[in-house]
């Protein structure tokens, strides 16, 4: 079963409506105790330099999918986390079913969090 993440970094290149279209996130906070010690690093600014950018990781086939329903979460990302100390991560990899990144008026990575991190 795959990971159904759900973003309000409306910021981002990669946030379509509250759903991010990346391929691939990577949530940084090696040595993080909480959610605030954790980012997204995968976030850039819209734009469209940024938009340019991160089409090698744009999950075009999460995204003609979610086109034909609104039932279901059809485009999440995979996620590489580097949260060692989370419940959730197993070998570098979110293991949770259901994953909210917060940044609503992020500008940058530094300013976005998994919300979802729990300590071990």
């Amino acid at each position: 079963m795959s990971c159904k993440l759900s973003c309000n970094a409306l910021n981002c290149v990669n946030n379509v409506n509250g759903l991010c279209s990346a391929t691939i996130i990577h949530v940084i906070g090696a040595g993080a105790h909480n959610s605030k010690e954790t980012m997204c690093n995968t976030f850039a600014p819209k734009g469209f330099i940024n938009a340019v950018a991160n089409l090698p990781n744009m999950n075009v086939v999460g995204e003609i999918k979610q086109v034909f329903t609104t039932e279901s979460i059809e485009m999440s990302p995979a996620i590489k986390c580097e949260a060692i100390n989370c419940k959730y991560n197993e070998n570098r990899k979110c293991k949770s079913l259901n994953v909210q990144v917060i940044g609503s008026k992020a500008g940058s990575s530094e300013e976005t969090q998994c919300e979802t991190f729990k300590i071990e």
